[in-house]
């Protein structure tokens, strides 16, 4: 069970916020080159590699976002070792997944860098890409996340956003169910937040993170620092349901010793699906707590 809840969204060509980044406690960290303009994505090429070194102090996972009109360059510029992986926007068919991952793999092989170890988090930004999602998600190995960019999506559409009305709950929810099956993570922000990431509170970063939990997502792409923590806290079960799931698990383990498939606990009826979703909660809360660890370590090592 991977666990990437945080993956925050630094401007490479802001040093101050590349040199702060791995203080925030992200899982991931995802260095943009693909939003600079063309000619300040040329002078950020230099800085790449550094920022990726940098970000990593804090045990994050790096990134690099690039762009679809500069690929080859882009990825020239980012794949070096240290680099987790590559962000991937515009995705509208399997063949944009195939090129990247062509060019990655000879940049791998070139560099001394396990083949097939970098991993793809693909952006669909458009209608194109929300009916081409299945081909998309399962044309390499190396895609092992998928968010909707959904600013791009609107425009796609042709609609100027309500922030009263989702318009965005089916493709939302078929992301979720055609990743799910097909073994990558969906990531994403329950709506307004995902359309419009303006300053909002703690709670209500959190309340929305965990309606995107509860709506299949995985983890959340974070465009601000704050968003982090609370993200972060929405992605991980908590000690009171770990503690009942616990006792589900053994509730259920003592009817089956007992010869029966379903116990009732606290009024409720415990049967296998109950038991199975337990095991699930019990195993992300460890992962959870395994992935912190190694962050914590990481911080007490810089």
């Amino acid at each position: 069970m991977h666990i990437r809840r945080s993956n925050l969204l630094v401007d490479v060509s802001d040093a101050a916020a590349v040199e702060s980044a791995w203080r925030h406690d992200a899982d991931a960290i995802t260095l943009d080159l693909g939003a600079l303009p063309e000619a300040g994505r040329v002078l950020a090429y230099p800085s790449v590699k550094d920022a990726i070194t940098r970000a990593a102090r804090g045990g994050a996972e790096v990134f690099v976002r690039v762009g679809d009109s500069t690929l080859t360059a882009d990825l020239e510029a980012a794949v070096c070792p240290g680099l987790t992986g590559i962000v991937l926007p515009r995705v509208e068919s399997a063949a944009d997944v195939a090129d990247a991952a062509e060019t990655v793999t000879a940049l791998e092989r070139e560099r001394n860098i396990e083949v097939g170890s970098l991993r793809f988090i693909v952006q669909i930004e458009s209608a194109a890409g929300v009916w081409h999602i299945r081909h998309i998600l399962t044309a390499s190995p190396r895609v092992s996340q998928a968010g909707l960019d959904e600013t791009r999506l609107a425009a796609s559409l042709g609609i100027a956003p309500d922030r009263d009305l989702d318009p965005f709950l089916y493709a939302r929810g078929r992301l979720a169910v055609e990743a799910t099956a097909a073994r990558v993570g969906a990531v994403g922000m329950a709506y307004p937040l995902s359309v419009f990431p303006t300053p909002a509170s703690e709670h209500e970063v959190h309340a929305l993170a965990t309606k995107a939990r509860n709506s299949g997502m995985k983890g959340v792409l974070c465009p601000r620092p704050e968003w982090v923590t609370p993200v972060n806290a929405a992605f991980t079960p908590t000690q009171a349901l770990v503690e009942w799931n616990r006792r589900v698990r053994e509730a259920f383990a003592a009817g089956v010793a007992a010869g029966t498939a379903a116990v009732p606990l606290d009024g409720r009826m415990i049967d296998v699906p109950v038991d199975e979703w337990a095991i699930v909660v019990i195993e992300m809360a460890e992962a959870c707590a395994a992935r912190d660890a190694e962050k914590k370590a990481a911080l007490q090592r810089t």
